[in-house]
């Protein structure tokens, strides 16, 4: 069916689907091939529209465990050892983690959104430097005493799992005797960090400081730990820049349509089915990307227009409960983009004259494209985007033995130290 498609069909039948329509009739072939192999083809006929607009948006992946970490630091950026040939930044820094928030989101079949149905919460103790900075302290609200009085991580992990138990989230790989290695997560459902450093990074610096060398899975964490993951941060970046790409070409299309007005629900601009507006590859040219703030947690919580940060900054559980506000934002509007209602992202850029304005909008879909773009959103945000199959890397200061720590650079030393 592609092969017998003009240039022009096939971006045609592209833009419907949501998908890029650049590159040579070869490469729209294959683009549209690939789209109809996976489900997504082109628009059904009219006798089949009516049944896709009832359609309602089902998440491949249900249920989510929403995480952010605190960990161990110190205020000092960068640690130099010249005689040993290197010179690394924070990022390296063998952090232990000090808290572990876990906020579990499940689909409501009924209500056809995420809700909340559960939250783990514990502190830590460290072991390798048991005594909090003045700077971990202040950045992070964990008190010393918190952490003094905490279990240590592989009681936390073991608790933390037989919460997983208890809403039957994971499943034993093995044919044998069970042990805590085997268990992994229950098809559909997936981690979600802002970033990937969480179970990237700070997981796996922690399993090895709390490995033992005796233990089977050779300082690596068990398999519930490892993903699927989904970086949040990544996927709304991406959504946004492939929503830019939509609008610019609506107005390709229609390079006769006329400047969009605001009128819709909430004070949205609305974009009728196939209209563009003549701004918009000037808007895009201000708005094709995402700058660090807007890619923070309080600037994605602006960009999704749902209100302020709740809470205090750098706690882990505050932290970990704005994540979930942006999953189930998304999750919101995926399902609203299966019913003909494209809720784009909103994104304040100064104008000409110095005024701020808005790139909100709402685009109205055909019927027949509604559930084809939430799937398309589903991708880009809602399906794992970092892979984590490097779950025995490791980082200089590692030994040669489990549970070793070769941290060249002494404590941060305060003149005062008061915290508790």
């Amino acid at each position: 069916m592609a092969s017998s498609l003009t240039v022009e069909e096939l971006r045609s039948r592209l833009h419907d689907l949501g998908l890029d329509t650049k590159g040579k009739k070869a490469d729209l072939k294959l683009r549209l091939r690939k789209a109809i192999r996976n489900g997504s083809s082109s628009p059904p006929n009219a006798a089949d529209a009516a049944t896709d607009a009832d359609t309602t948006w089902e998440p491949e992946f249900d249920t989510f465990l929403v995480l952010d970490v605190e960990a161990t630091c110190e205020a000092t950026r960068k640690y130099r050892n010249l005689q040993h040939g290197y010179e690394t930044g924070c990022f390296q820094y063998p952090n232990e983690i000090i808290e572990f928030p876990v906020v579990l989101l499940r689909w409501n079949e009924d209500s056809h959104q995420l809700d909340t149905v559960d939250v783990f919460h514990s502190y830590v103790r460290p072991t390798f430097r048991p005594r909090l900075t003045k700077f971990c302290r202040d950045l992070t609200g964990v008190t010393q005493s918190q952490v003094d009085t905490a279990p240590l991580w592989n009681d936390v992990v073991m608790n933390f799992f037989h919460f997983l138990q208890s809403h039957n989230l994971v499943e034993d790989t093995s044919s044998g005797k069970s042990h805590l290695h085997n268990f992994r997560l229950r098809r559909g459902i997936a981690w979600i960090n802002h970033g990937p450093a969480d179970l990237r990074d700070f997981v796996i610096k922690q399993s090895w400081i709390s490995g033992r060398p005796a233990d089977r899975d050779h300082g690596a964490p068990p398999i519930f730990l490892r993903g699927p993951l989904v970086d949040i941060r990544k996927g709304i970046a991406s959504l946004f820049k492939w929503e830019q790409e939509l609008k610019v070409e609506q107005s390709r299309s229609n390079p006769r349509s006329t400047t969009l007005g605001f009128g819709g629900e909430d004070g949205f601009q609305v974009i009728p089915p196939h209209v563009g507006a003549a701004s918009s590859v000037k808007e895009d040219a201000r708005t094709s990307g995402l700058s660090p703030h807007e890619q923070s947690l309080a600037g994605l919580l602006e960009l999704l227009d749902i209100g302020p940060f709740q809470g205090r900054q750098h706690c882990g559980l505050d932290d970990t409960k704005n994540i979930a506000r942006l999953v189930v934002e998304v999750a919101r509007r995926i399902s609203l983009a299966a019913k003909g209602k494209q809720v784009l992202l909103s994104k304040n850029y100064e104008s000409v004259d110095g005024q701020m304005e808005s790139s909100a909008a709402v685009m109205e879909l055909d019927a027949r494209l509604g559930l084809a773009r939430a799937r398309q959103m589903e991708k880009l945000v809602l399906k794992p985007n970092v892979r984590l199959d490097g779950f025995h890397k490791r980082f200089f200061w590692m030994g040669k033995v489990i549970g070793e720590v070769k941290w060249p650079f002494p404590p941060e030393i305060e003149a005062e130290d008061h915290g508790s």
